[in-house]
């Protein structure tokens, strides 16, 4: 295992984009907002996050992806911590490179009516919110 940032609670994660509506474009890496933070990170030590976090987006918290023909009604990830002996408070760190094993899964309305269409996307941490500490 390689050495890796720790992040803090300043963390931004990045998105990629693998599937979703037709003409689904994406837009823009945002950081973490409190308000897209349904699951607090969990435990902190001089705001490490630790653990996991849990993001969600709704239509008052746009997700980074846009689409000329579908409108985005809601979607969720969950980035675990990976690293394997380094601990805060007793609870794993989360590290630049930790991503949600399954990416953000959510969906999006077609115009008009009718079946929502689901999409899929990367989460990964980006950027740690510090440069200073890392961990393996």
């Amino acid at each position: 295992m390689t050495l890796e940032l720790v992040a803090t609670d300043d963390l931004k994660v990045a998105f990629s984009n693998t599937s979703g509506p037709p003409g689904l474009v994406y837009t823009s890496d945002p950081g973490l907002d409190p308000v897209k933070v349904v699951a607090p990170i969990a435990t902190k030590c001089s705001n490490i996050a630790t653990t996991s976090i849990v993001i969600t987006w709704a239509a008052a918290t746009p997700c980074p992806h846009t689409s000329a023909t579908h409108t985005f009604i809601a979607g969720a990830a969950v980035v675990q911590a990976s690293s394997v002996s380094t601990r805060a408070e007793g609870a794993l760190v989360l590290r630049v490179g930790d991503s949600s094993a399954v990416g953000c899964v959510g969906s999006w309305a077609p115009p008009g009516g009718g079946s929502p269409v689901v999409c899929n996307c990367g989460v990964e941490i980006s950027d740690a919110g510090q440069t200073k500490v890392k961990s393996e």
